[in-house]
């Protein structure tokens, strides 16, 4: 998460546990702590109120790290979330983890669903056994509570399962616990808190996404704690009686270490045109990134890209996606 300067600021950057003890740089780290499965598990369910799932499962947090890439208005994810998911086990955009969880929905219409999972803290990465030399003593509590106030929209973004003069409402709240360990010997790296509410709500044509997060690092050794905020809001318009969509968004992140503190905001546009719904559509989106600190350094959370230091970077992403969905 850290990686300190001698006599200066933090470098705010992905902190490579495993691979960076054998020469990996930091922008590796994502390829090289990735499965090429998303999700595999097995349930078991009482009821629809309870039902216990173990695996490699998706674990609870805010609102857009639960929507599938292929439910989303963007080609991936706000600035905010993978920030917020690179807080989580695994130290990637996608919260993948090993273990189990409960979960289930009540209400007369399902309109609460609720979920609480421990996980190991690995993150997607499935080689780590205890044989492996890279074998953490991680461990990671997570839980979340969501709450159709209006009809349910479910974790998808954009307007497809809207209809003409209706209205759609969904509101959530979450709270990840992750203490990150490694052993051989056995390390403490830090104890991690993230908590927030999220937004979900529509009329007609009309969608929008909002989040909230809070966040905090303690236990850091040699450094002092970490807190964190991050926001995002964003906004589409179906044009009633086509396949288009545009939407907008804006995401901010501030990141505050003793007396150093940083921000670095995102605003981004899209346009969707819809063949057949996510499964086919066409998206092109443009995001300007702007960091406010010269020496906050954390541009390859979201582009991958490691930032000059001492330099105030901004930066423009242009991404095009044909999506086929089967």
């Amino acid at each position: 998460l850290v990686a300190a300067k001698a006599g200066g600021p933090p470098d705010f950057s992905f902190r490579n546990l495993g691979p960076t003890q054998y020469g990996a740089t930091p922008a590796d780290y994502q390829r090289q702590n990735y499965d090429f499965a998303r999700e595999a598990w097995i349930e078991w369910a009482a009821s629809d109120a309870f039902k216990f799932r173990m695996g490699q499962i998706a674990t609870p947090t805010t609102r857009q790290l639960m929507t599938s890439p292929e439910l989303q208005q963007f080609v991936d994810v706000s600035l905010a979330s993978a920030f917020t998911g690179h807080l989580m086990s695994g130290y990637t955009d996608r919260n993948r983890d090993h273990g189990f969880m409960v979960h289930g929905a009540l209400g007369c219409n399902n309109e609460w669903s609720w979920m609480v999972a421990v996980t190991n803290g690995d993150g997607g990465d499935s080689i780590r056994n205890v044989i492996d030399e890279r074998t953490d003593d991680n461990l990671a509590l997570s839980a979340r509570l969501n709450w159709a106030f209006l009809k349910p929209t479910y974790y998808e973004e954009g307007a497809l399962r809207q209809s003409t003069c209706e209205w759609y409402g969904e509101i959530g709240g979450w709270v990840y616990s992750y203490a990150d360990r490694t052993d051989g010997p056995h390390t403490l790296w830090g104890d991690t808190l993230n908590f927030g509410a999220d937004l979900a709500l529509g009329y007609g044509g009309f969608s929008m996404t909002g989040a909230f997060t809070l966040g905090s690092v303690t236990d850091i050794p040699g450094e002092a704690d970490i807190d964190t905020t991050a926001y995002l809001v964003q906004l589409g318009y179906l044009f009633p009686g086509t396949a288009w969509e545009i939407a907008a968004r804006y995401s901010s992140v501030n990141v505050e270490q003793g007396a150093f503190t940083g921000d670095l905001t995102e605003i981004a546009g899209a346009i969707n045109y819809y063949l057949n719904g996510h499964g086919n559509k066409l998206s092109v989106d443009v995001t300007m990134l702007d960091e406010t600190d010269a020496d906050l350094n954390f541009f390859d959370v979201y582009t991958g890209i490691q930032p000059l230091p001492g330099i105030e970077d901004s930066a423009i992403l242009i991404r095009f996606q044909w999506q086929l969905a089967l």
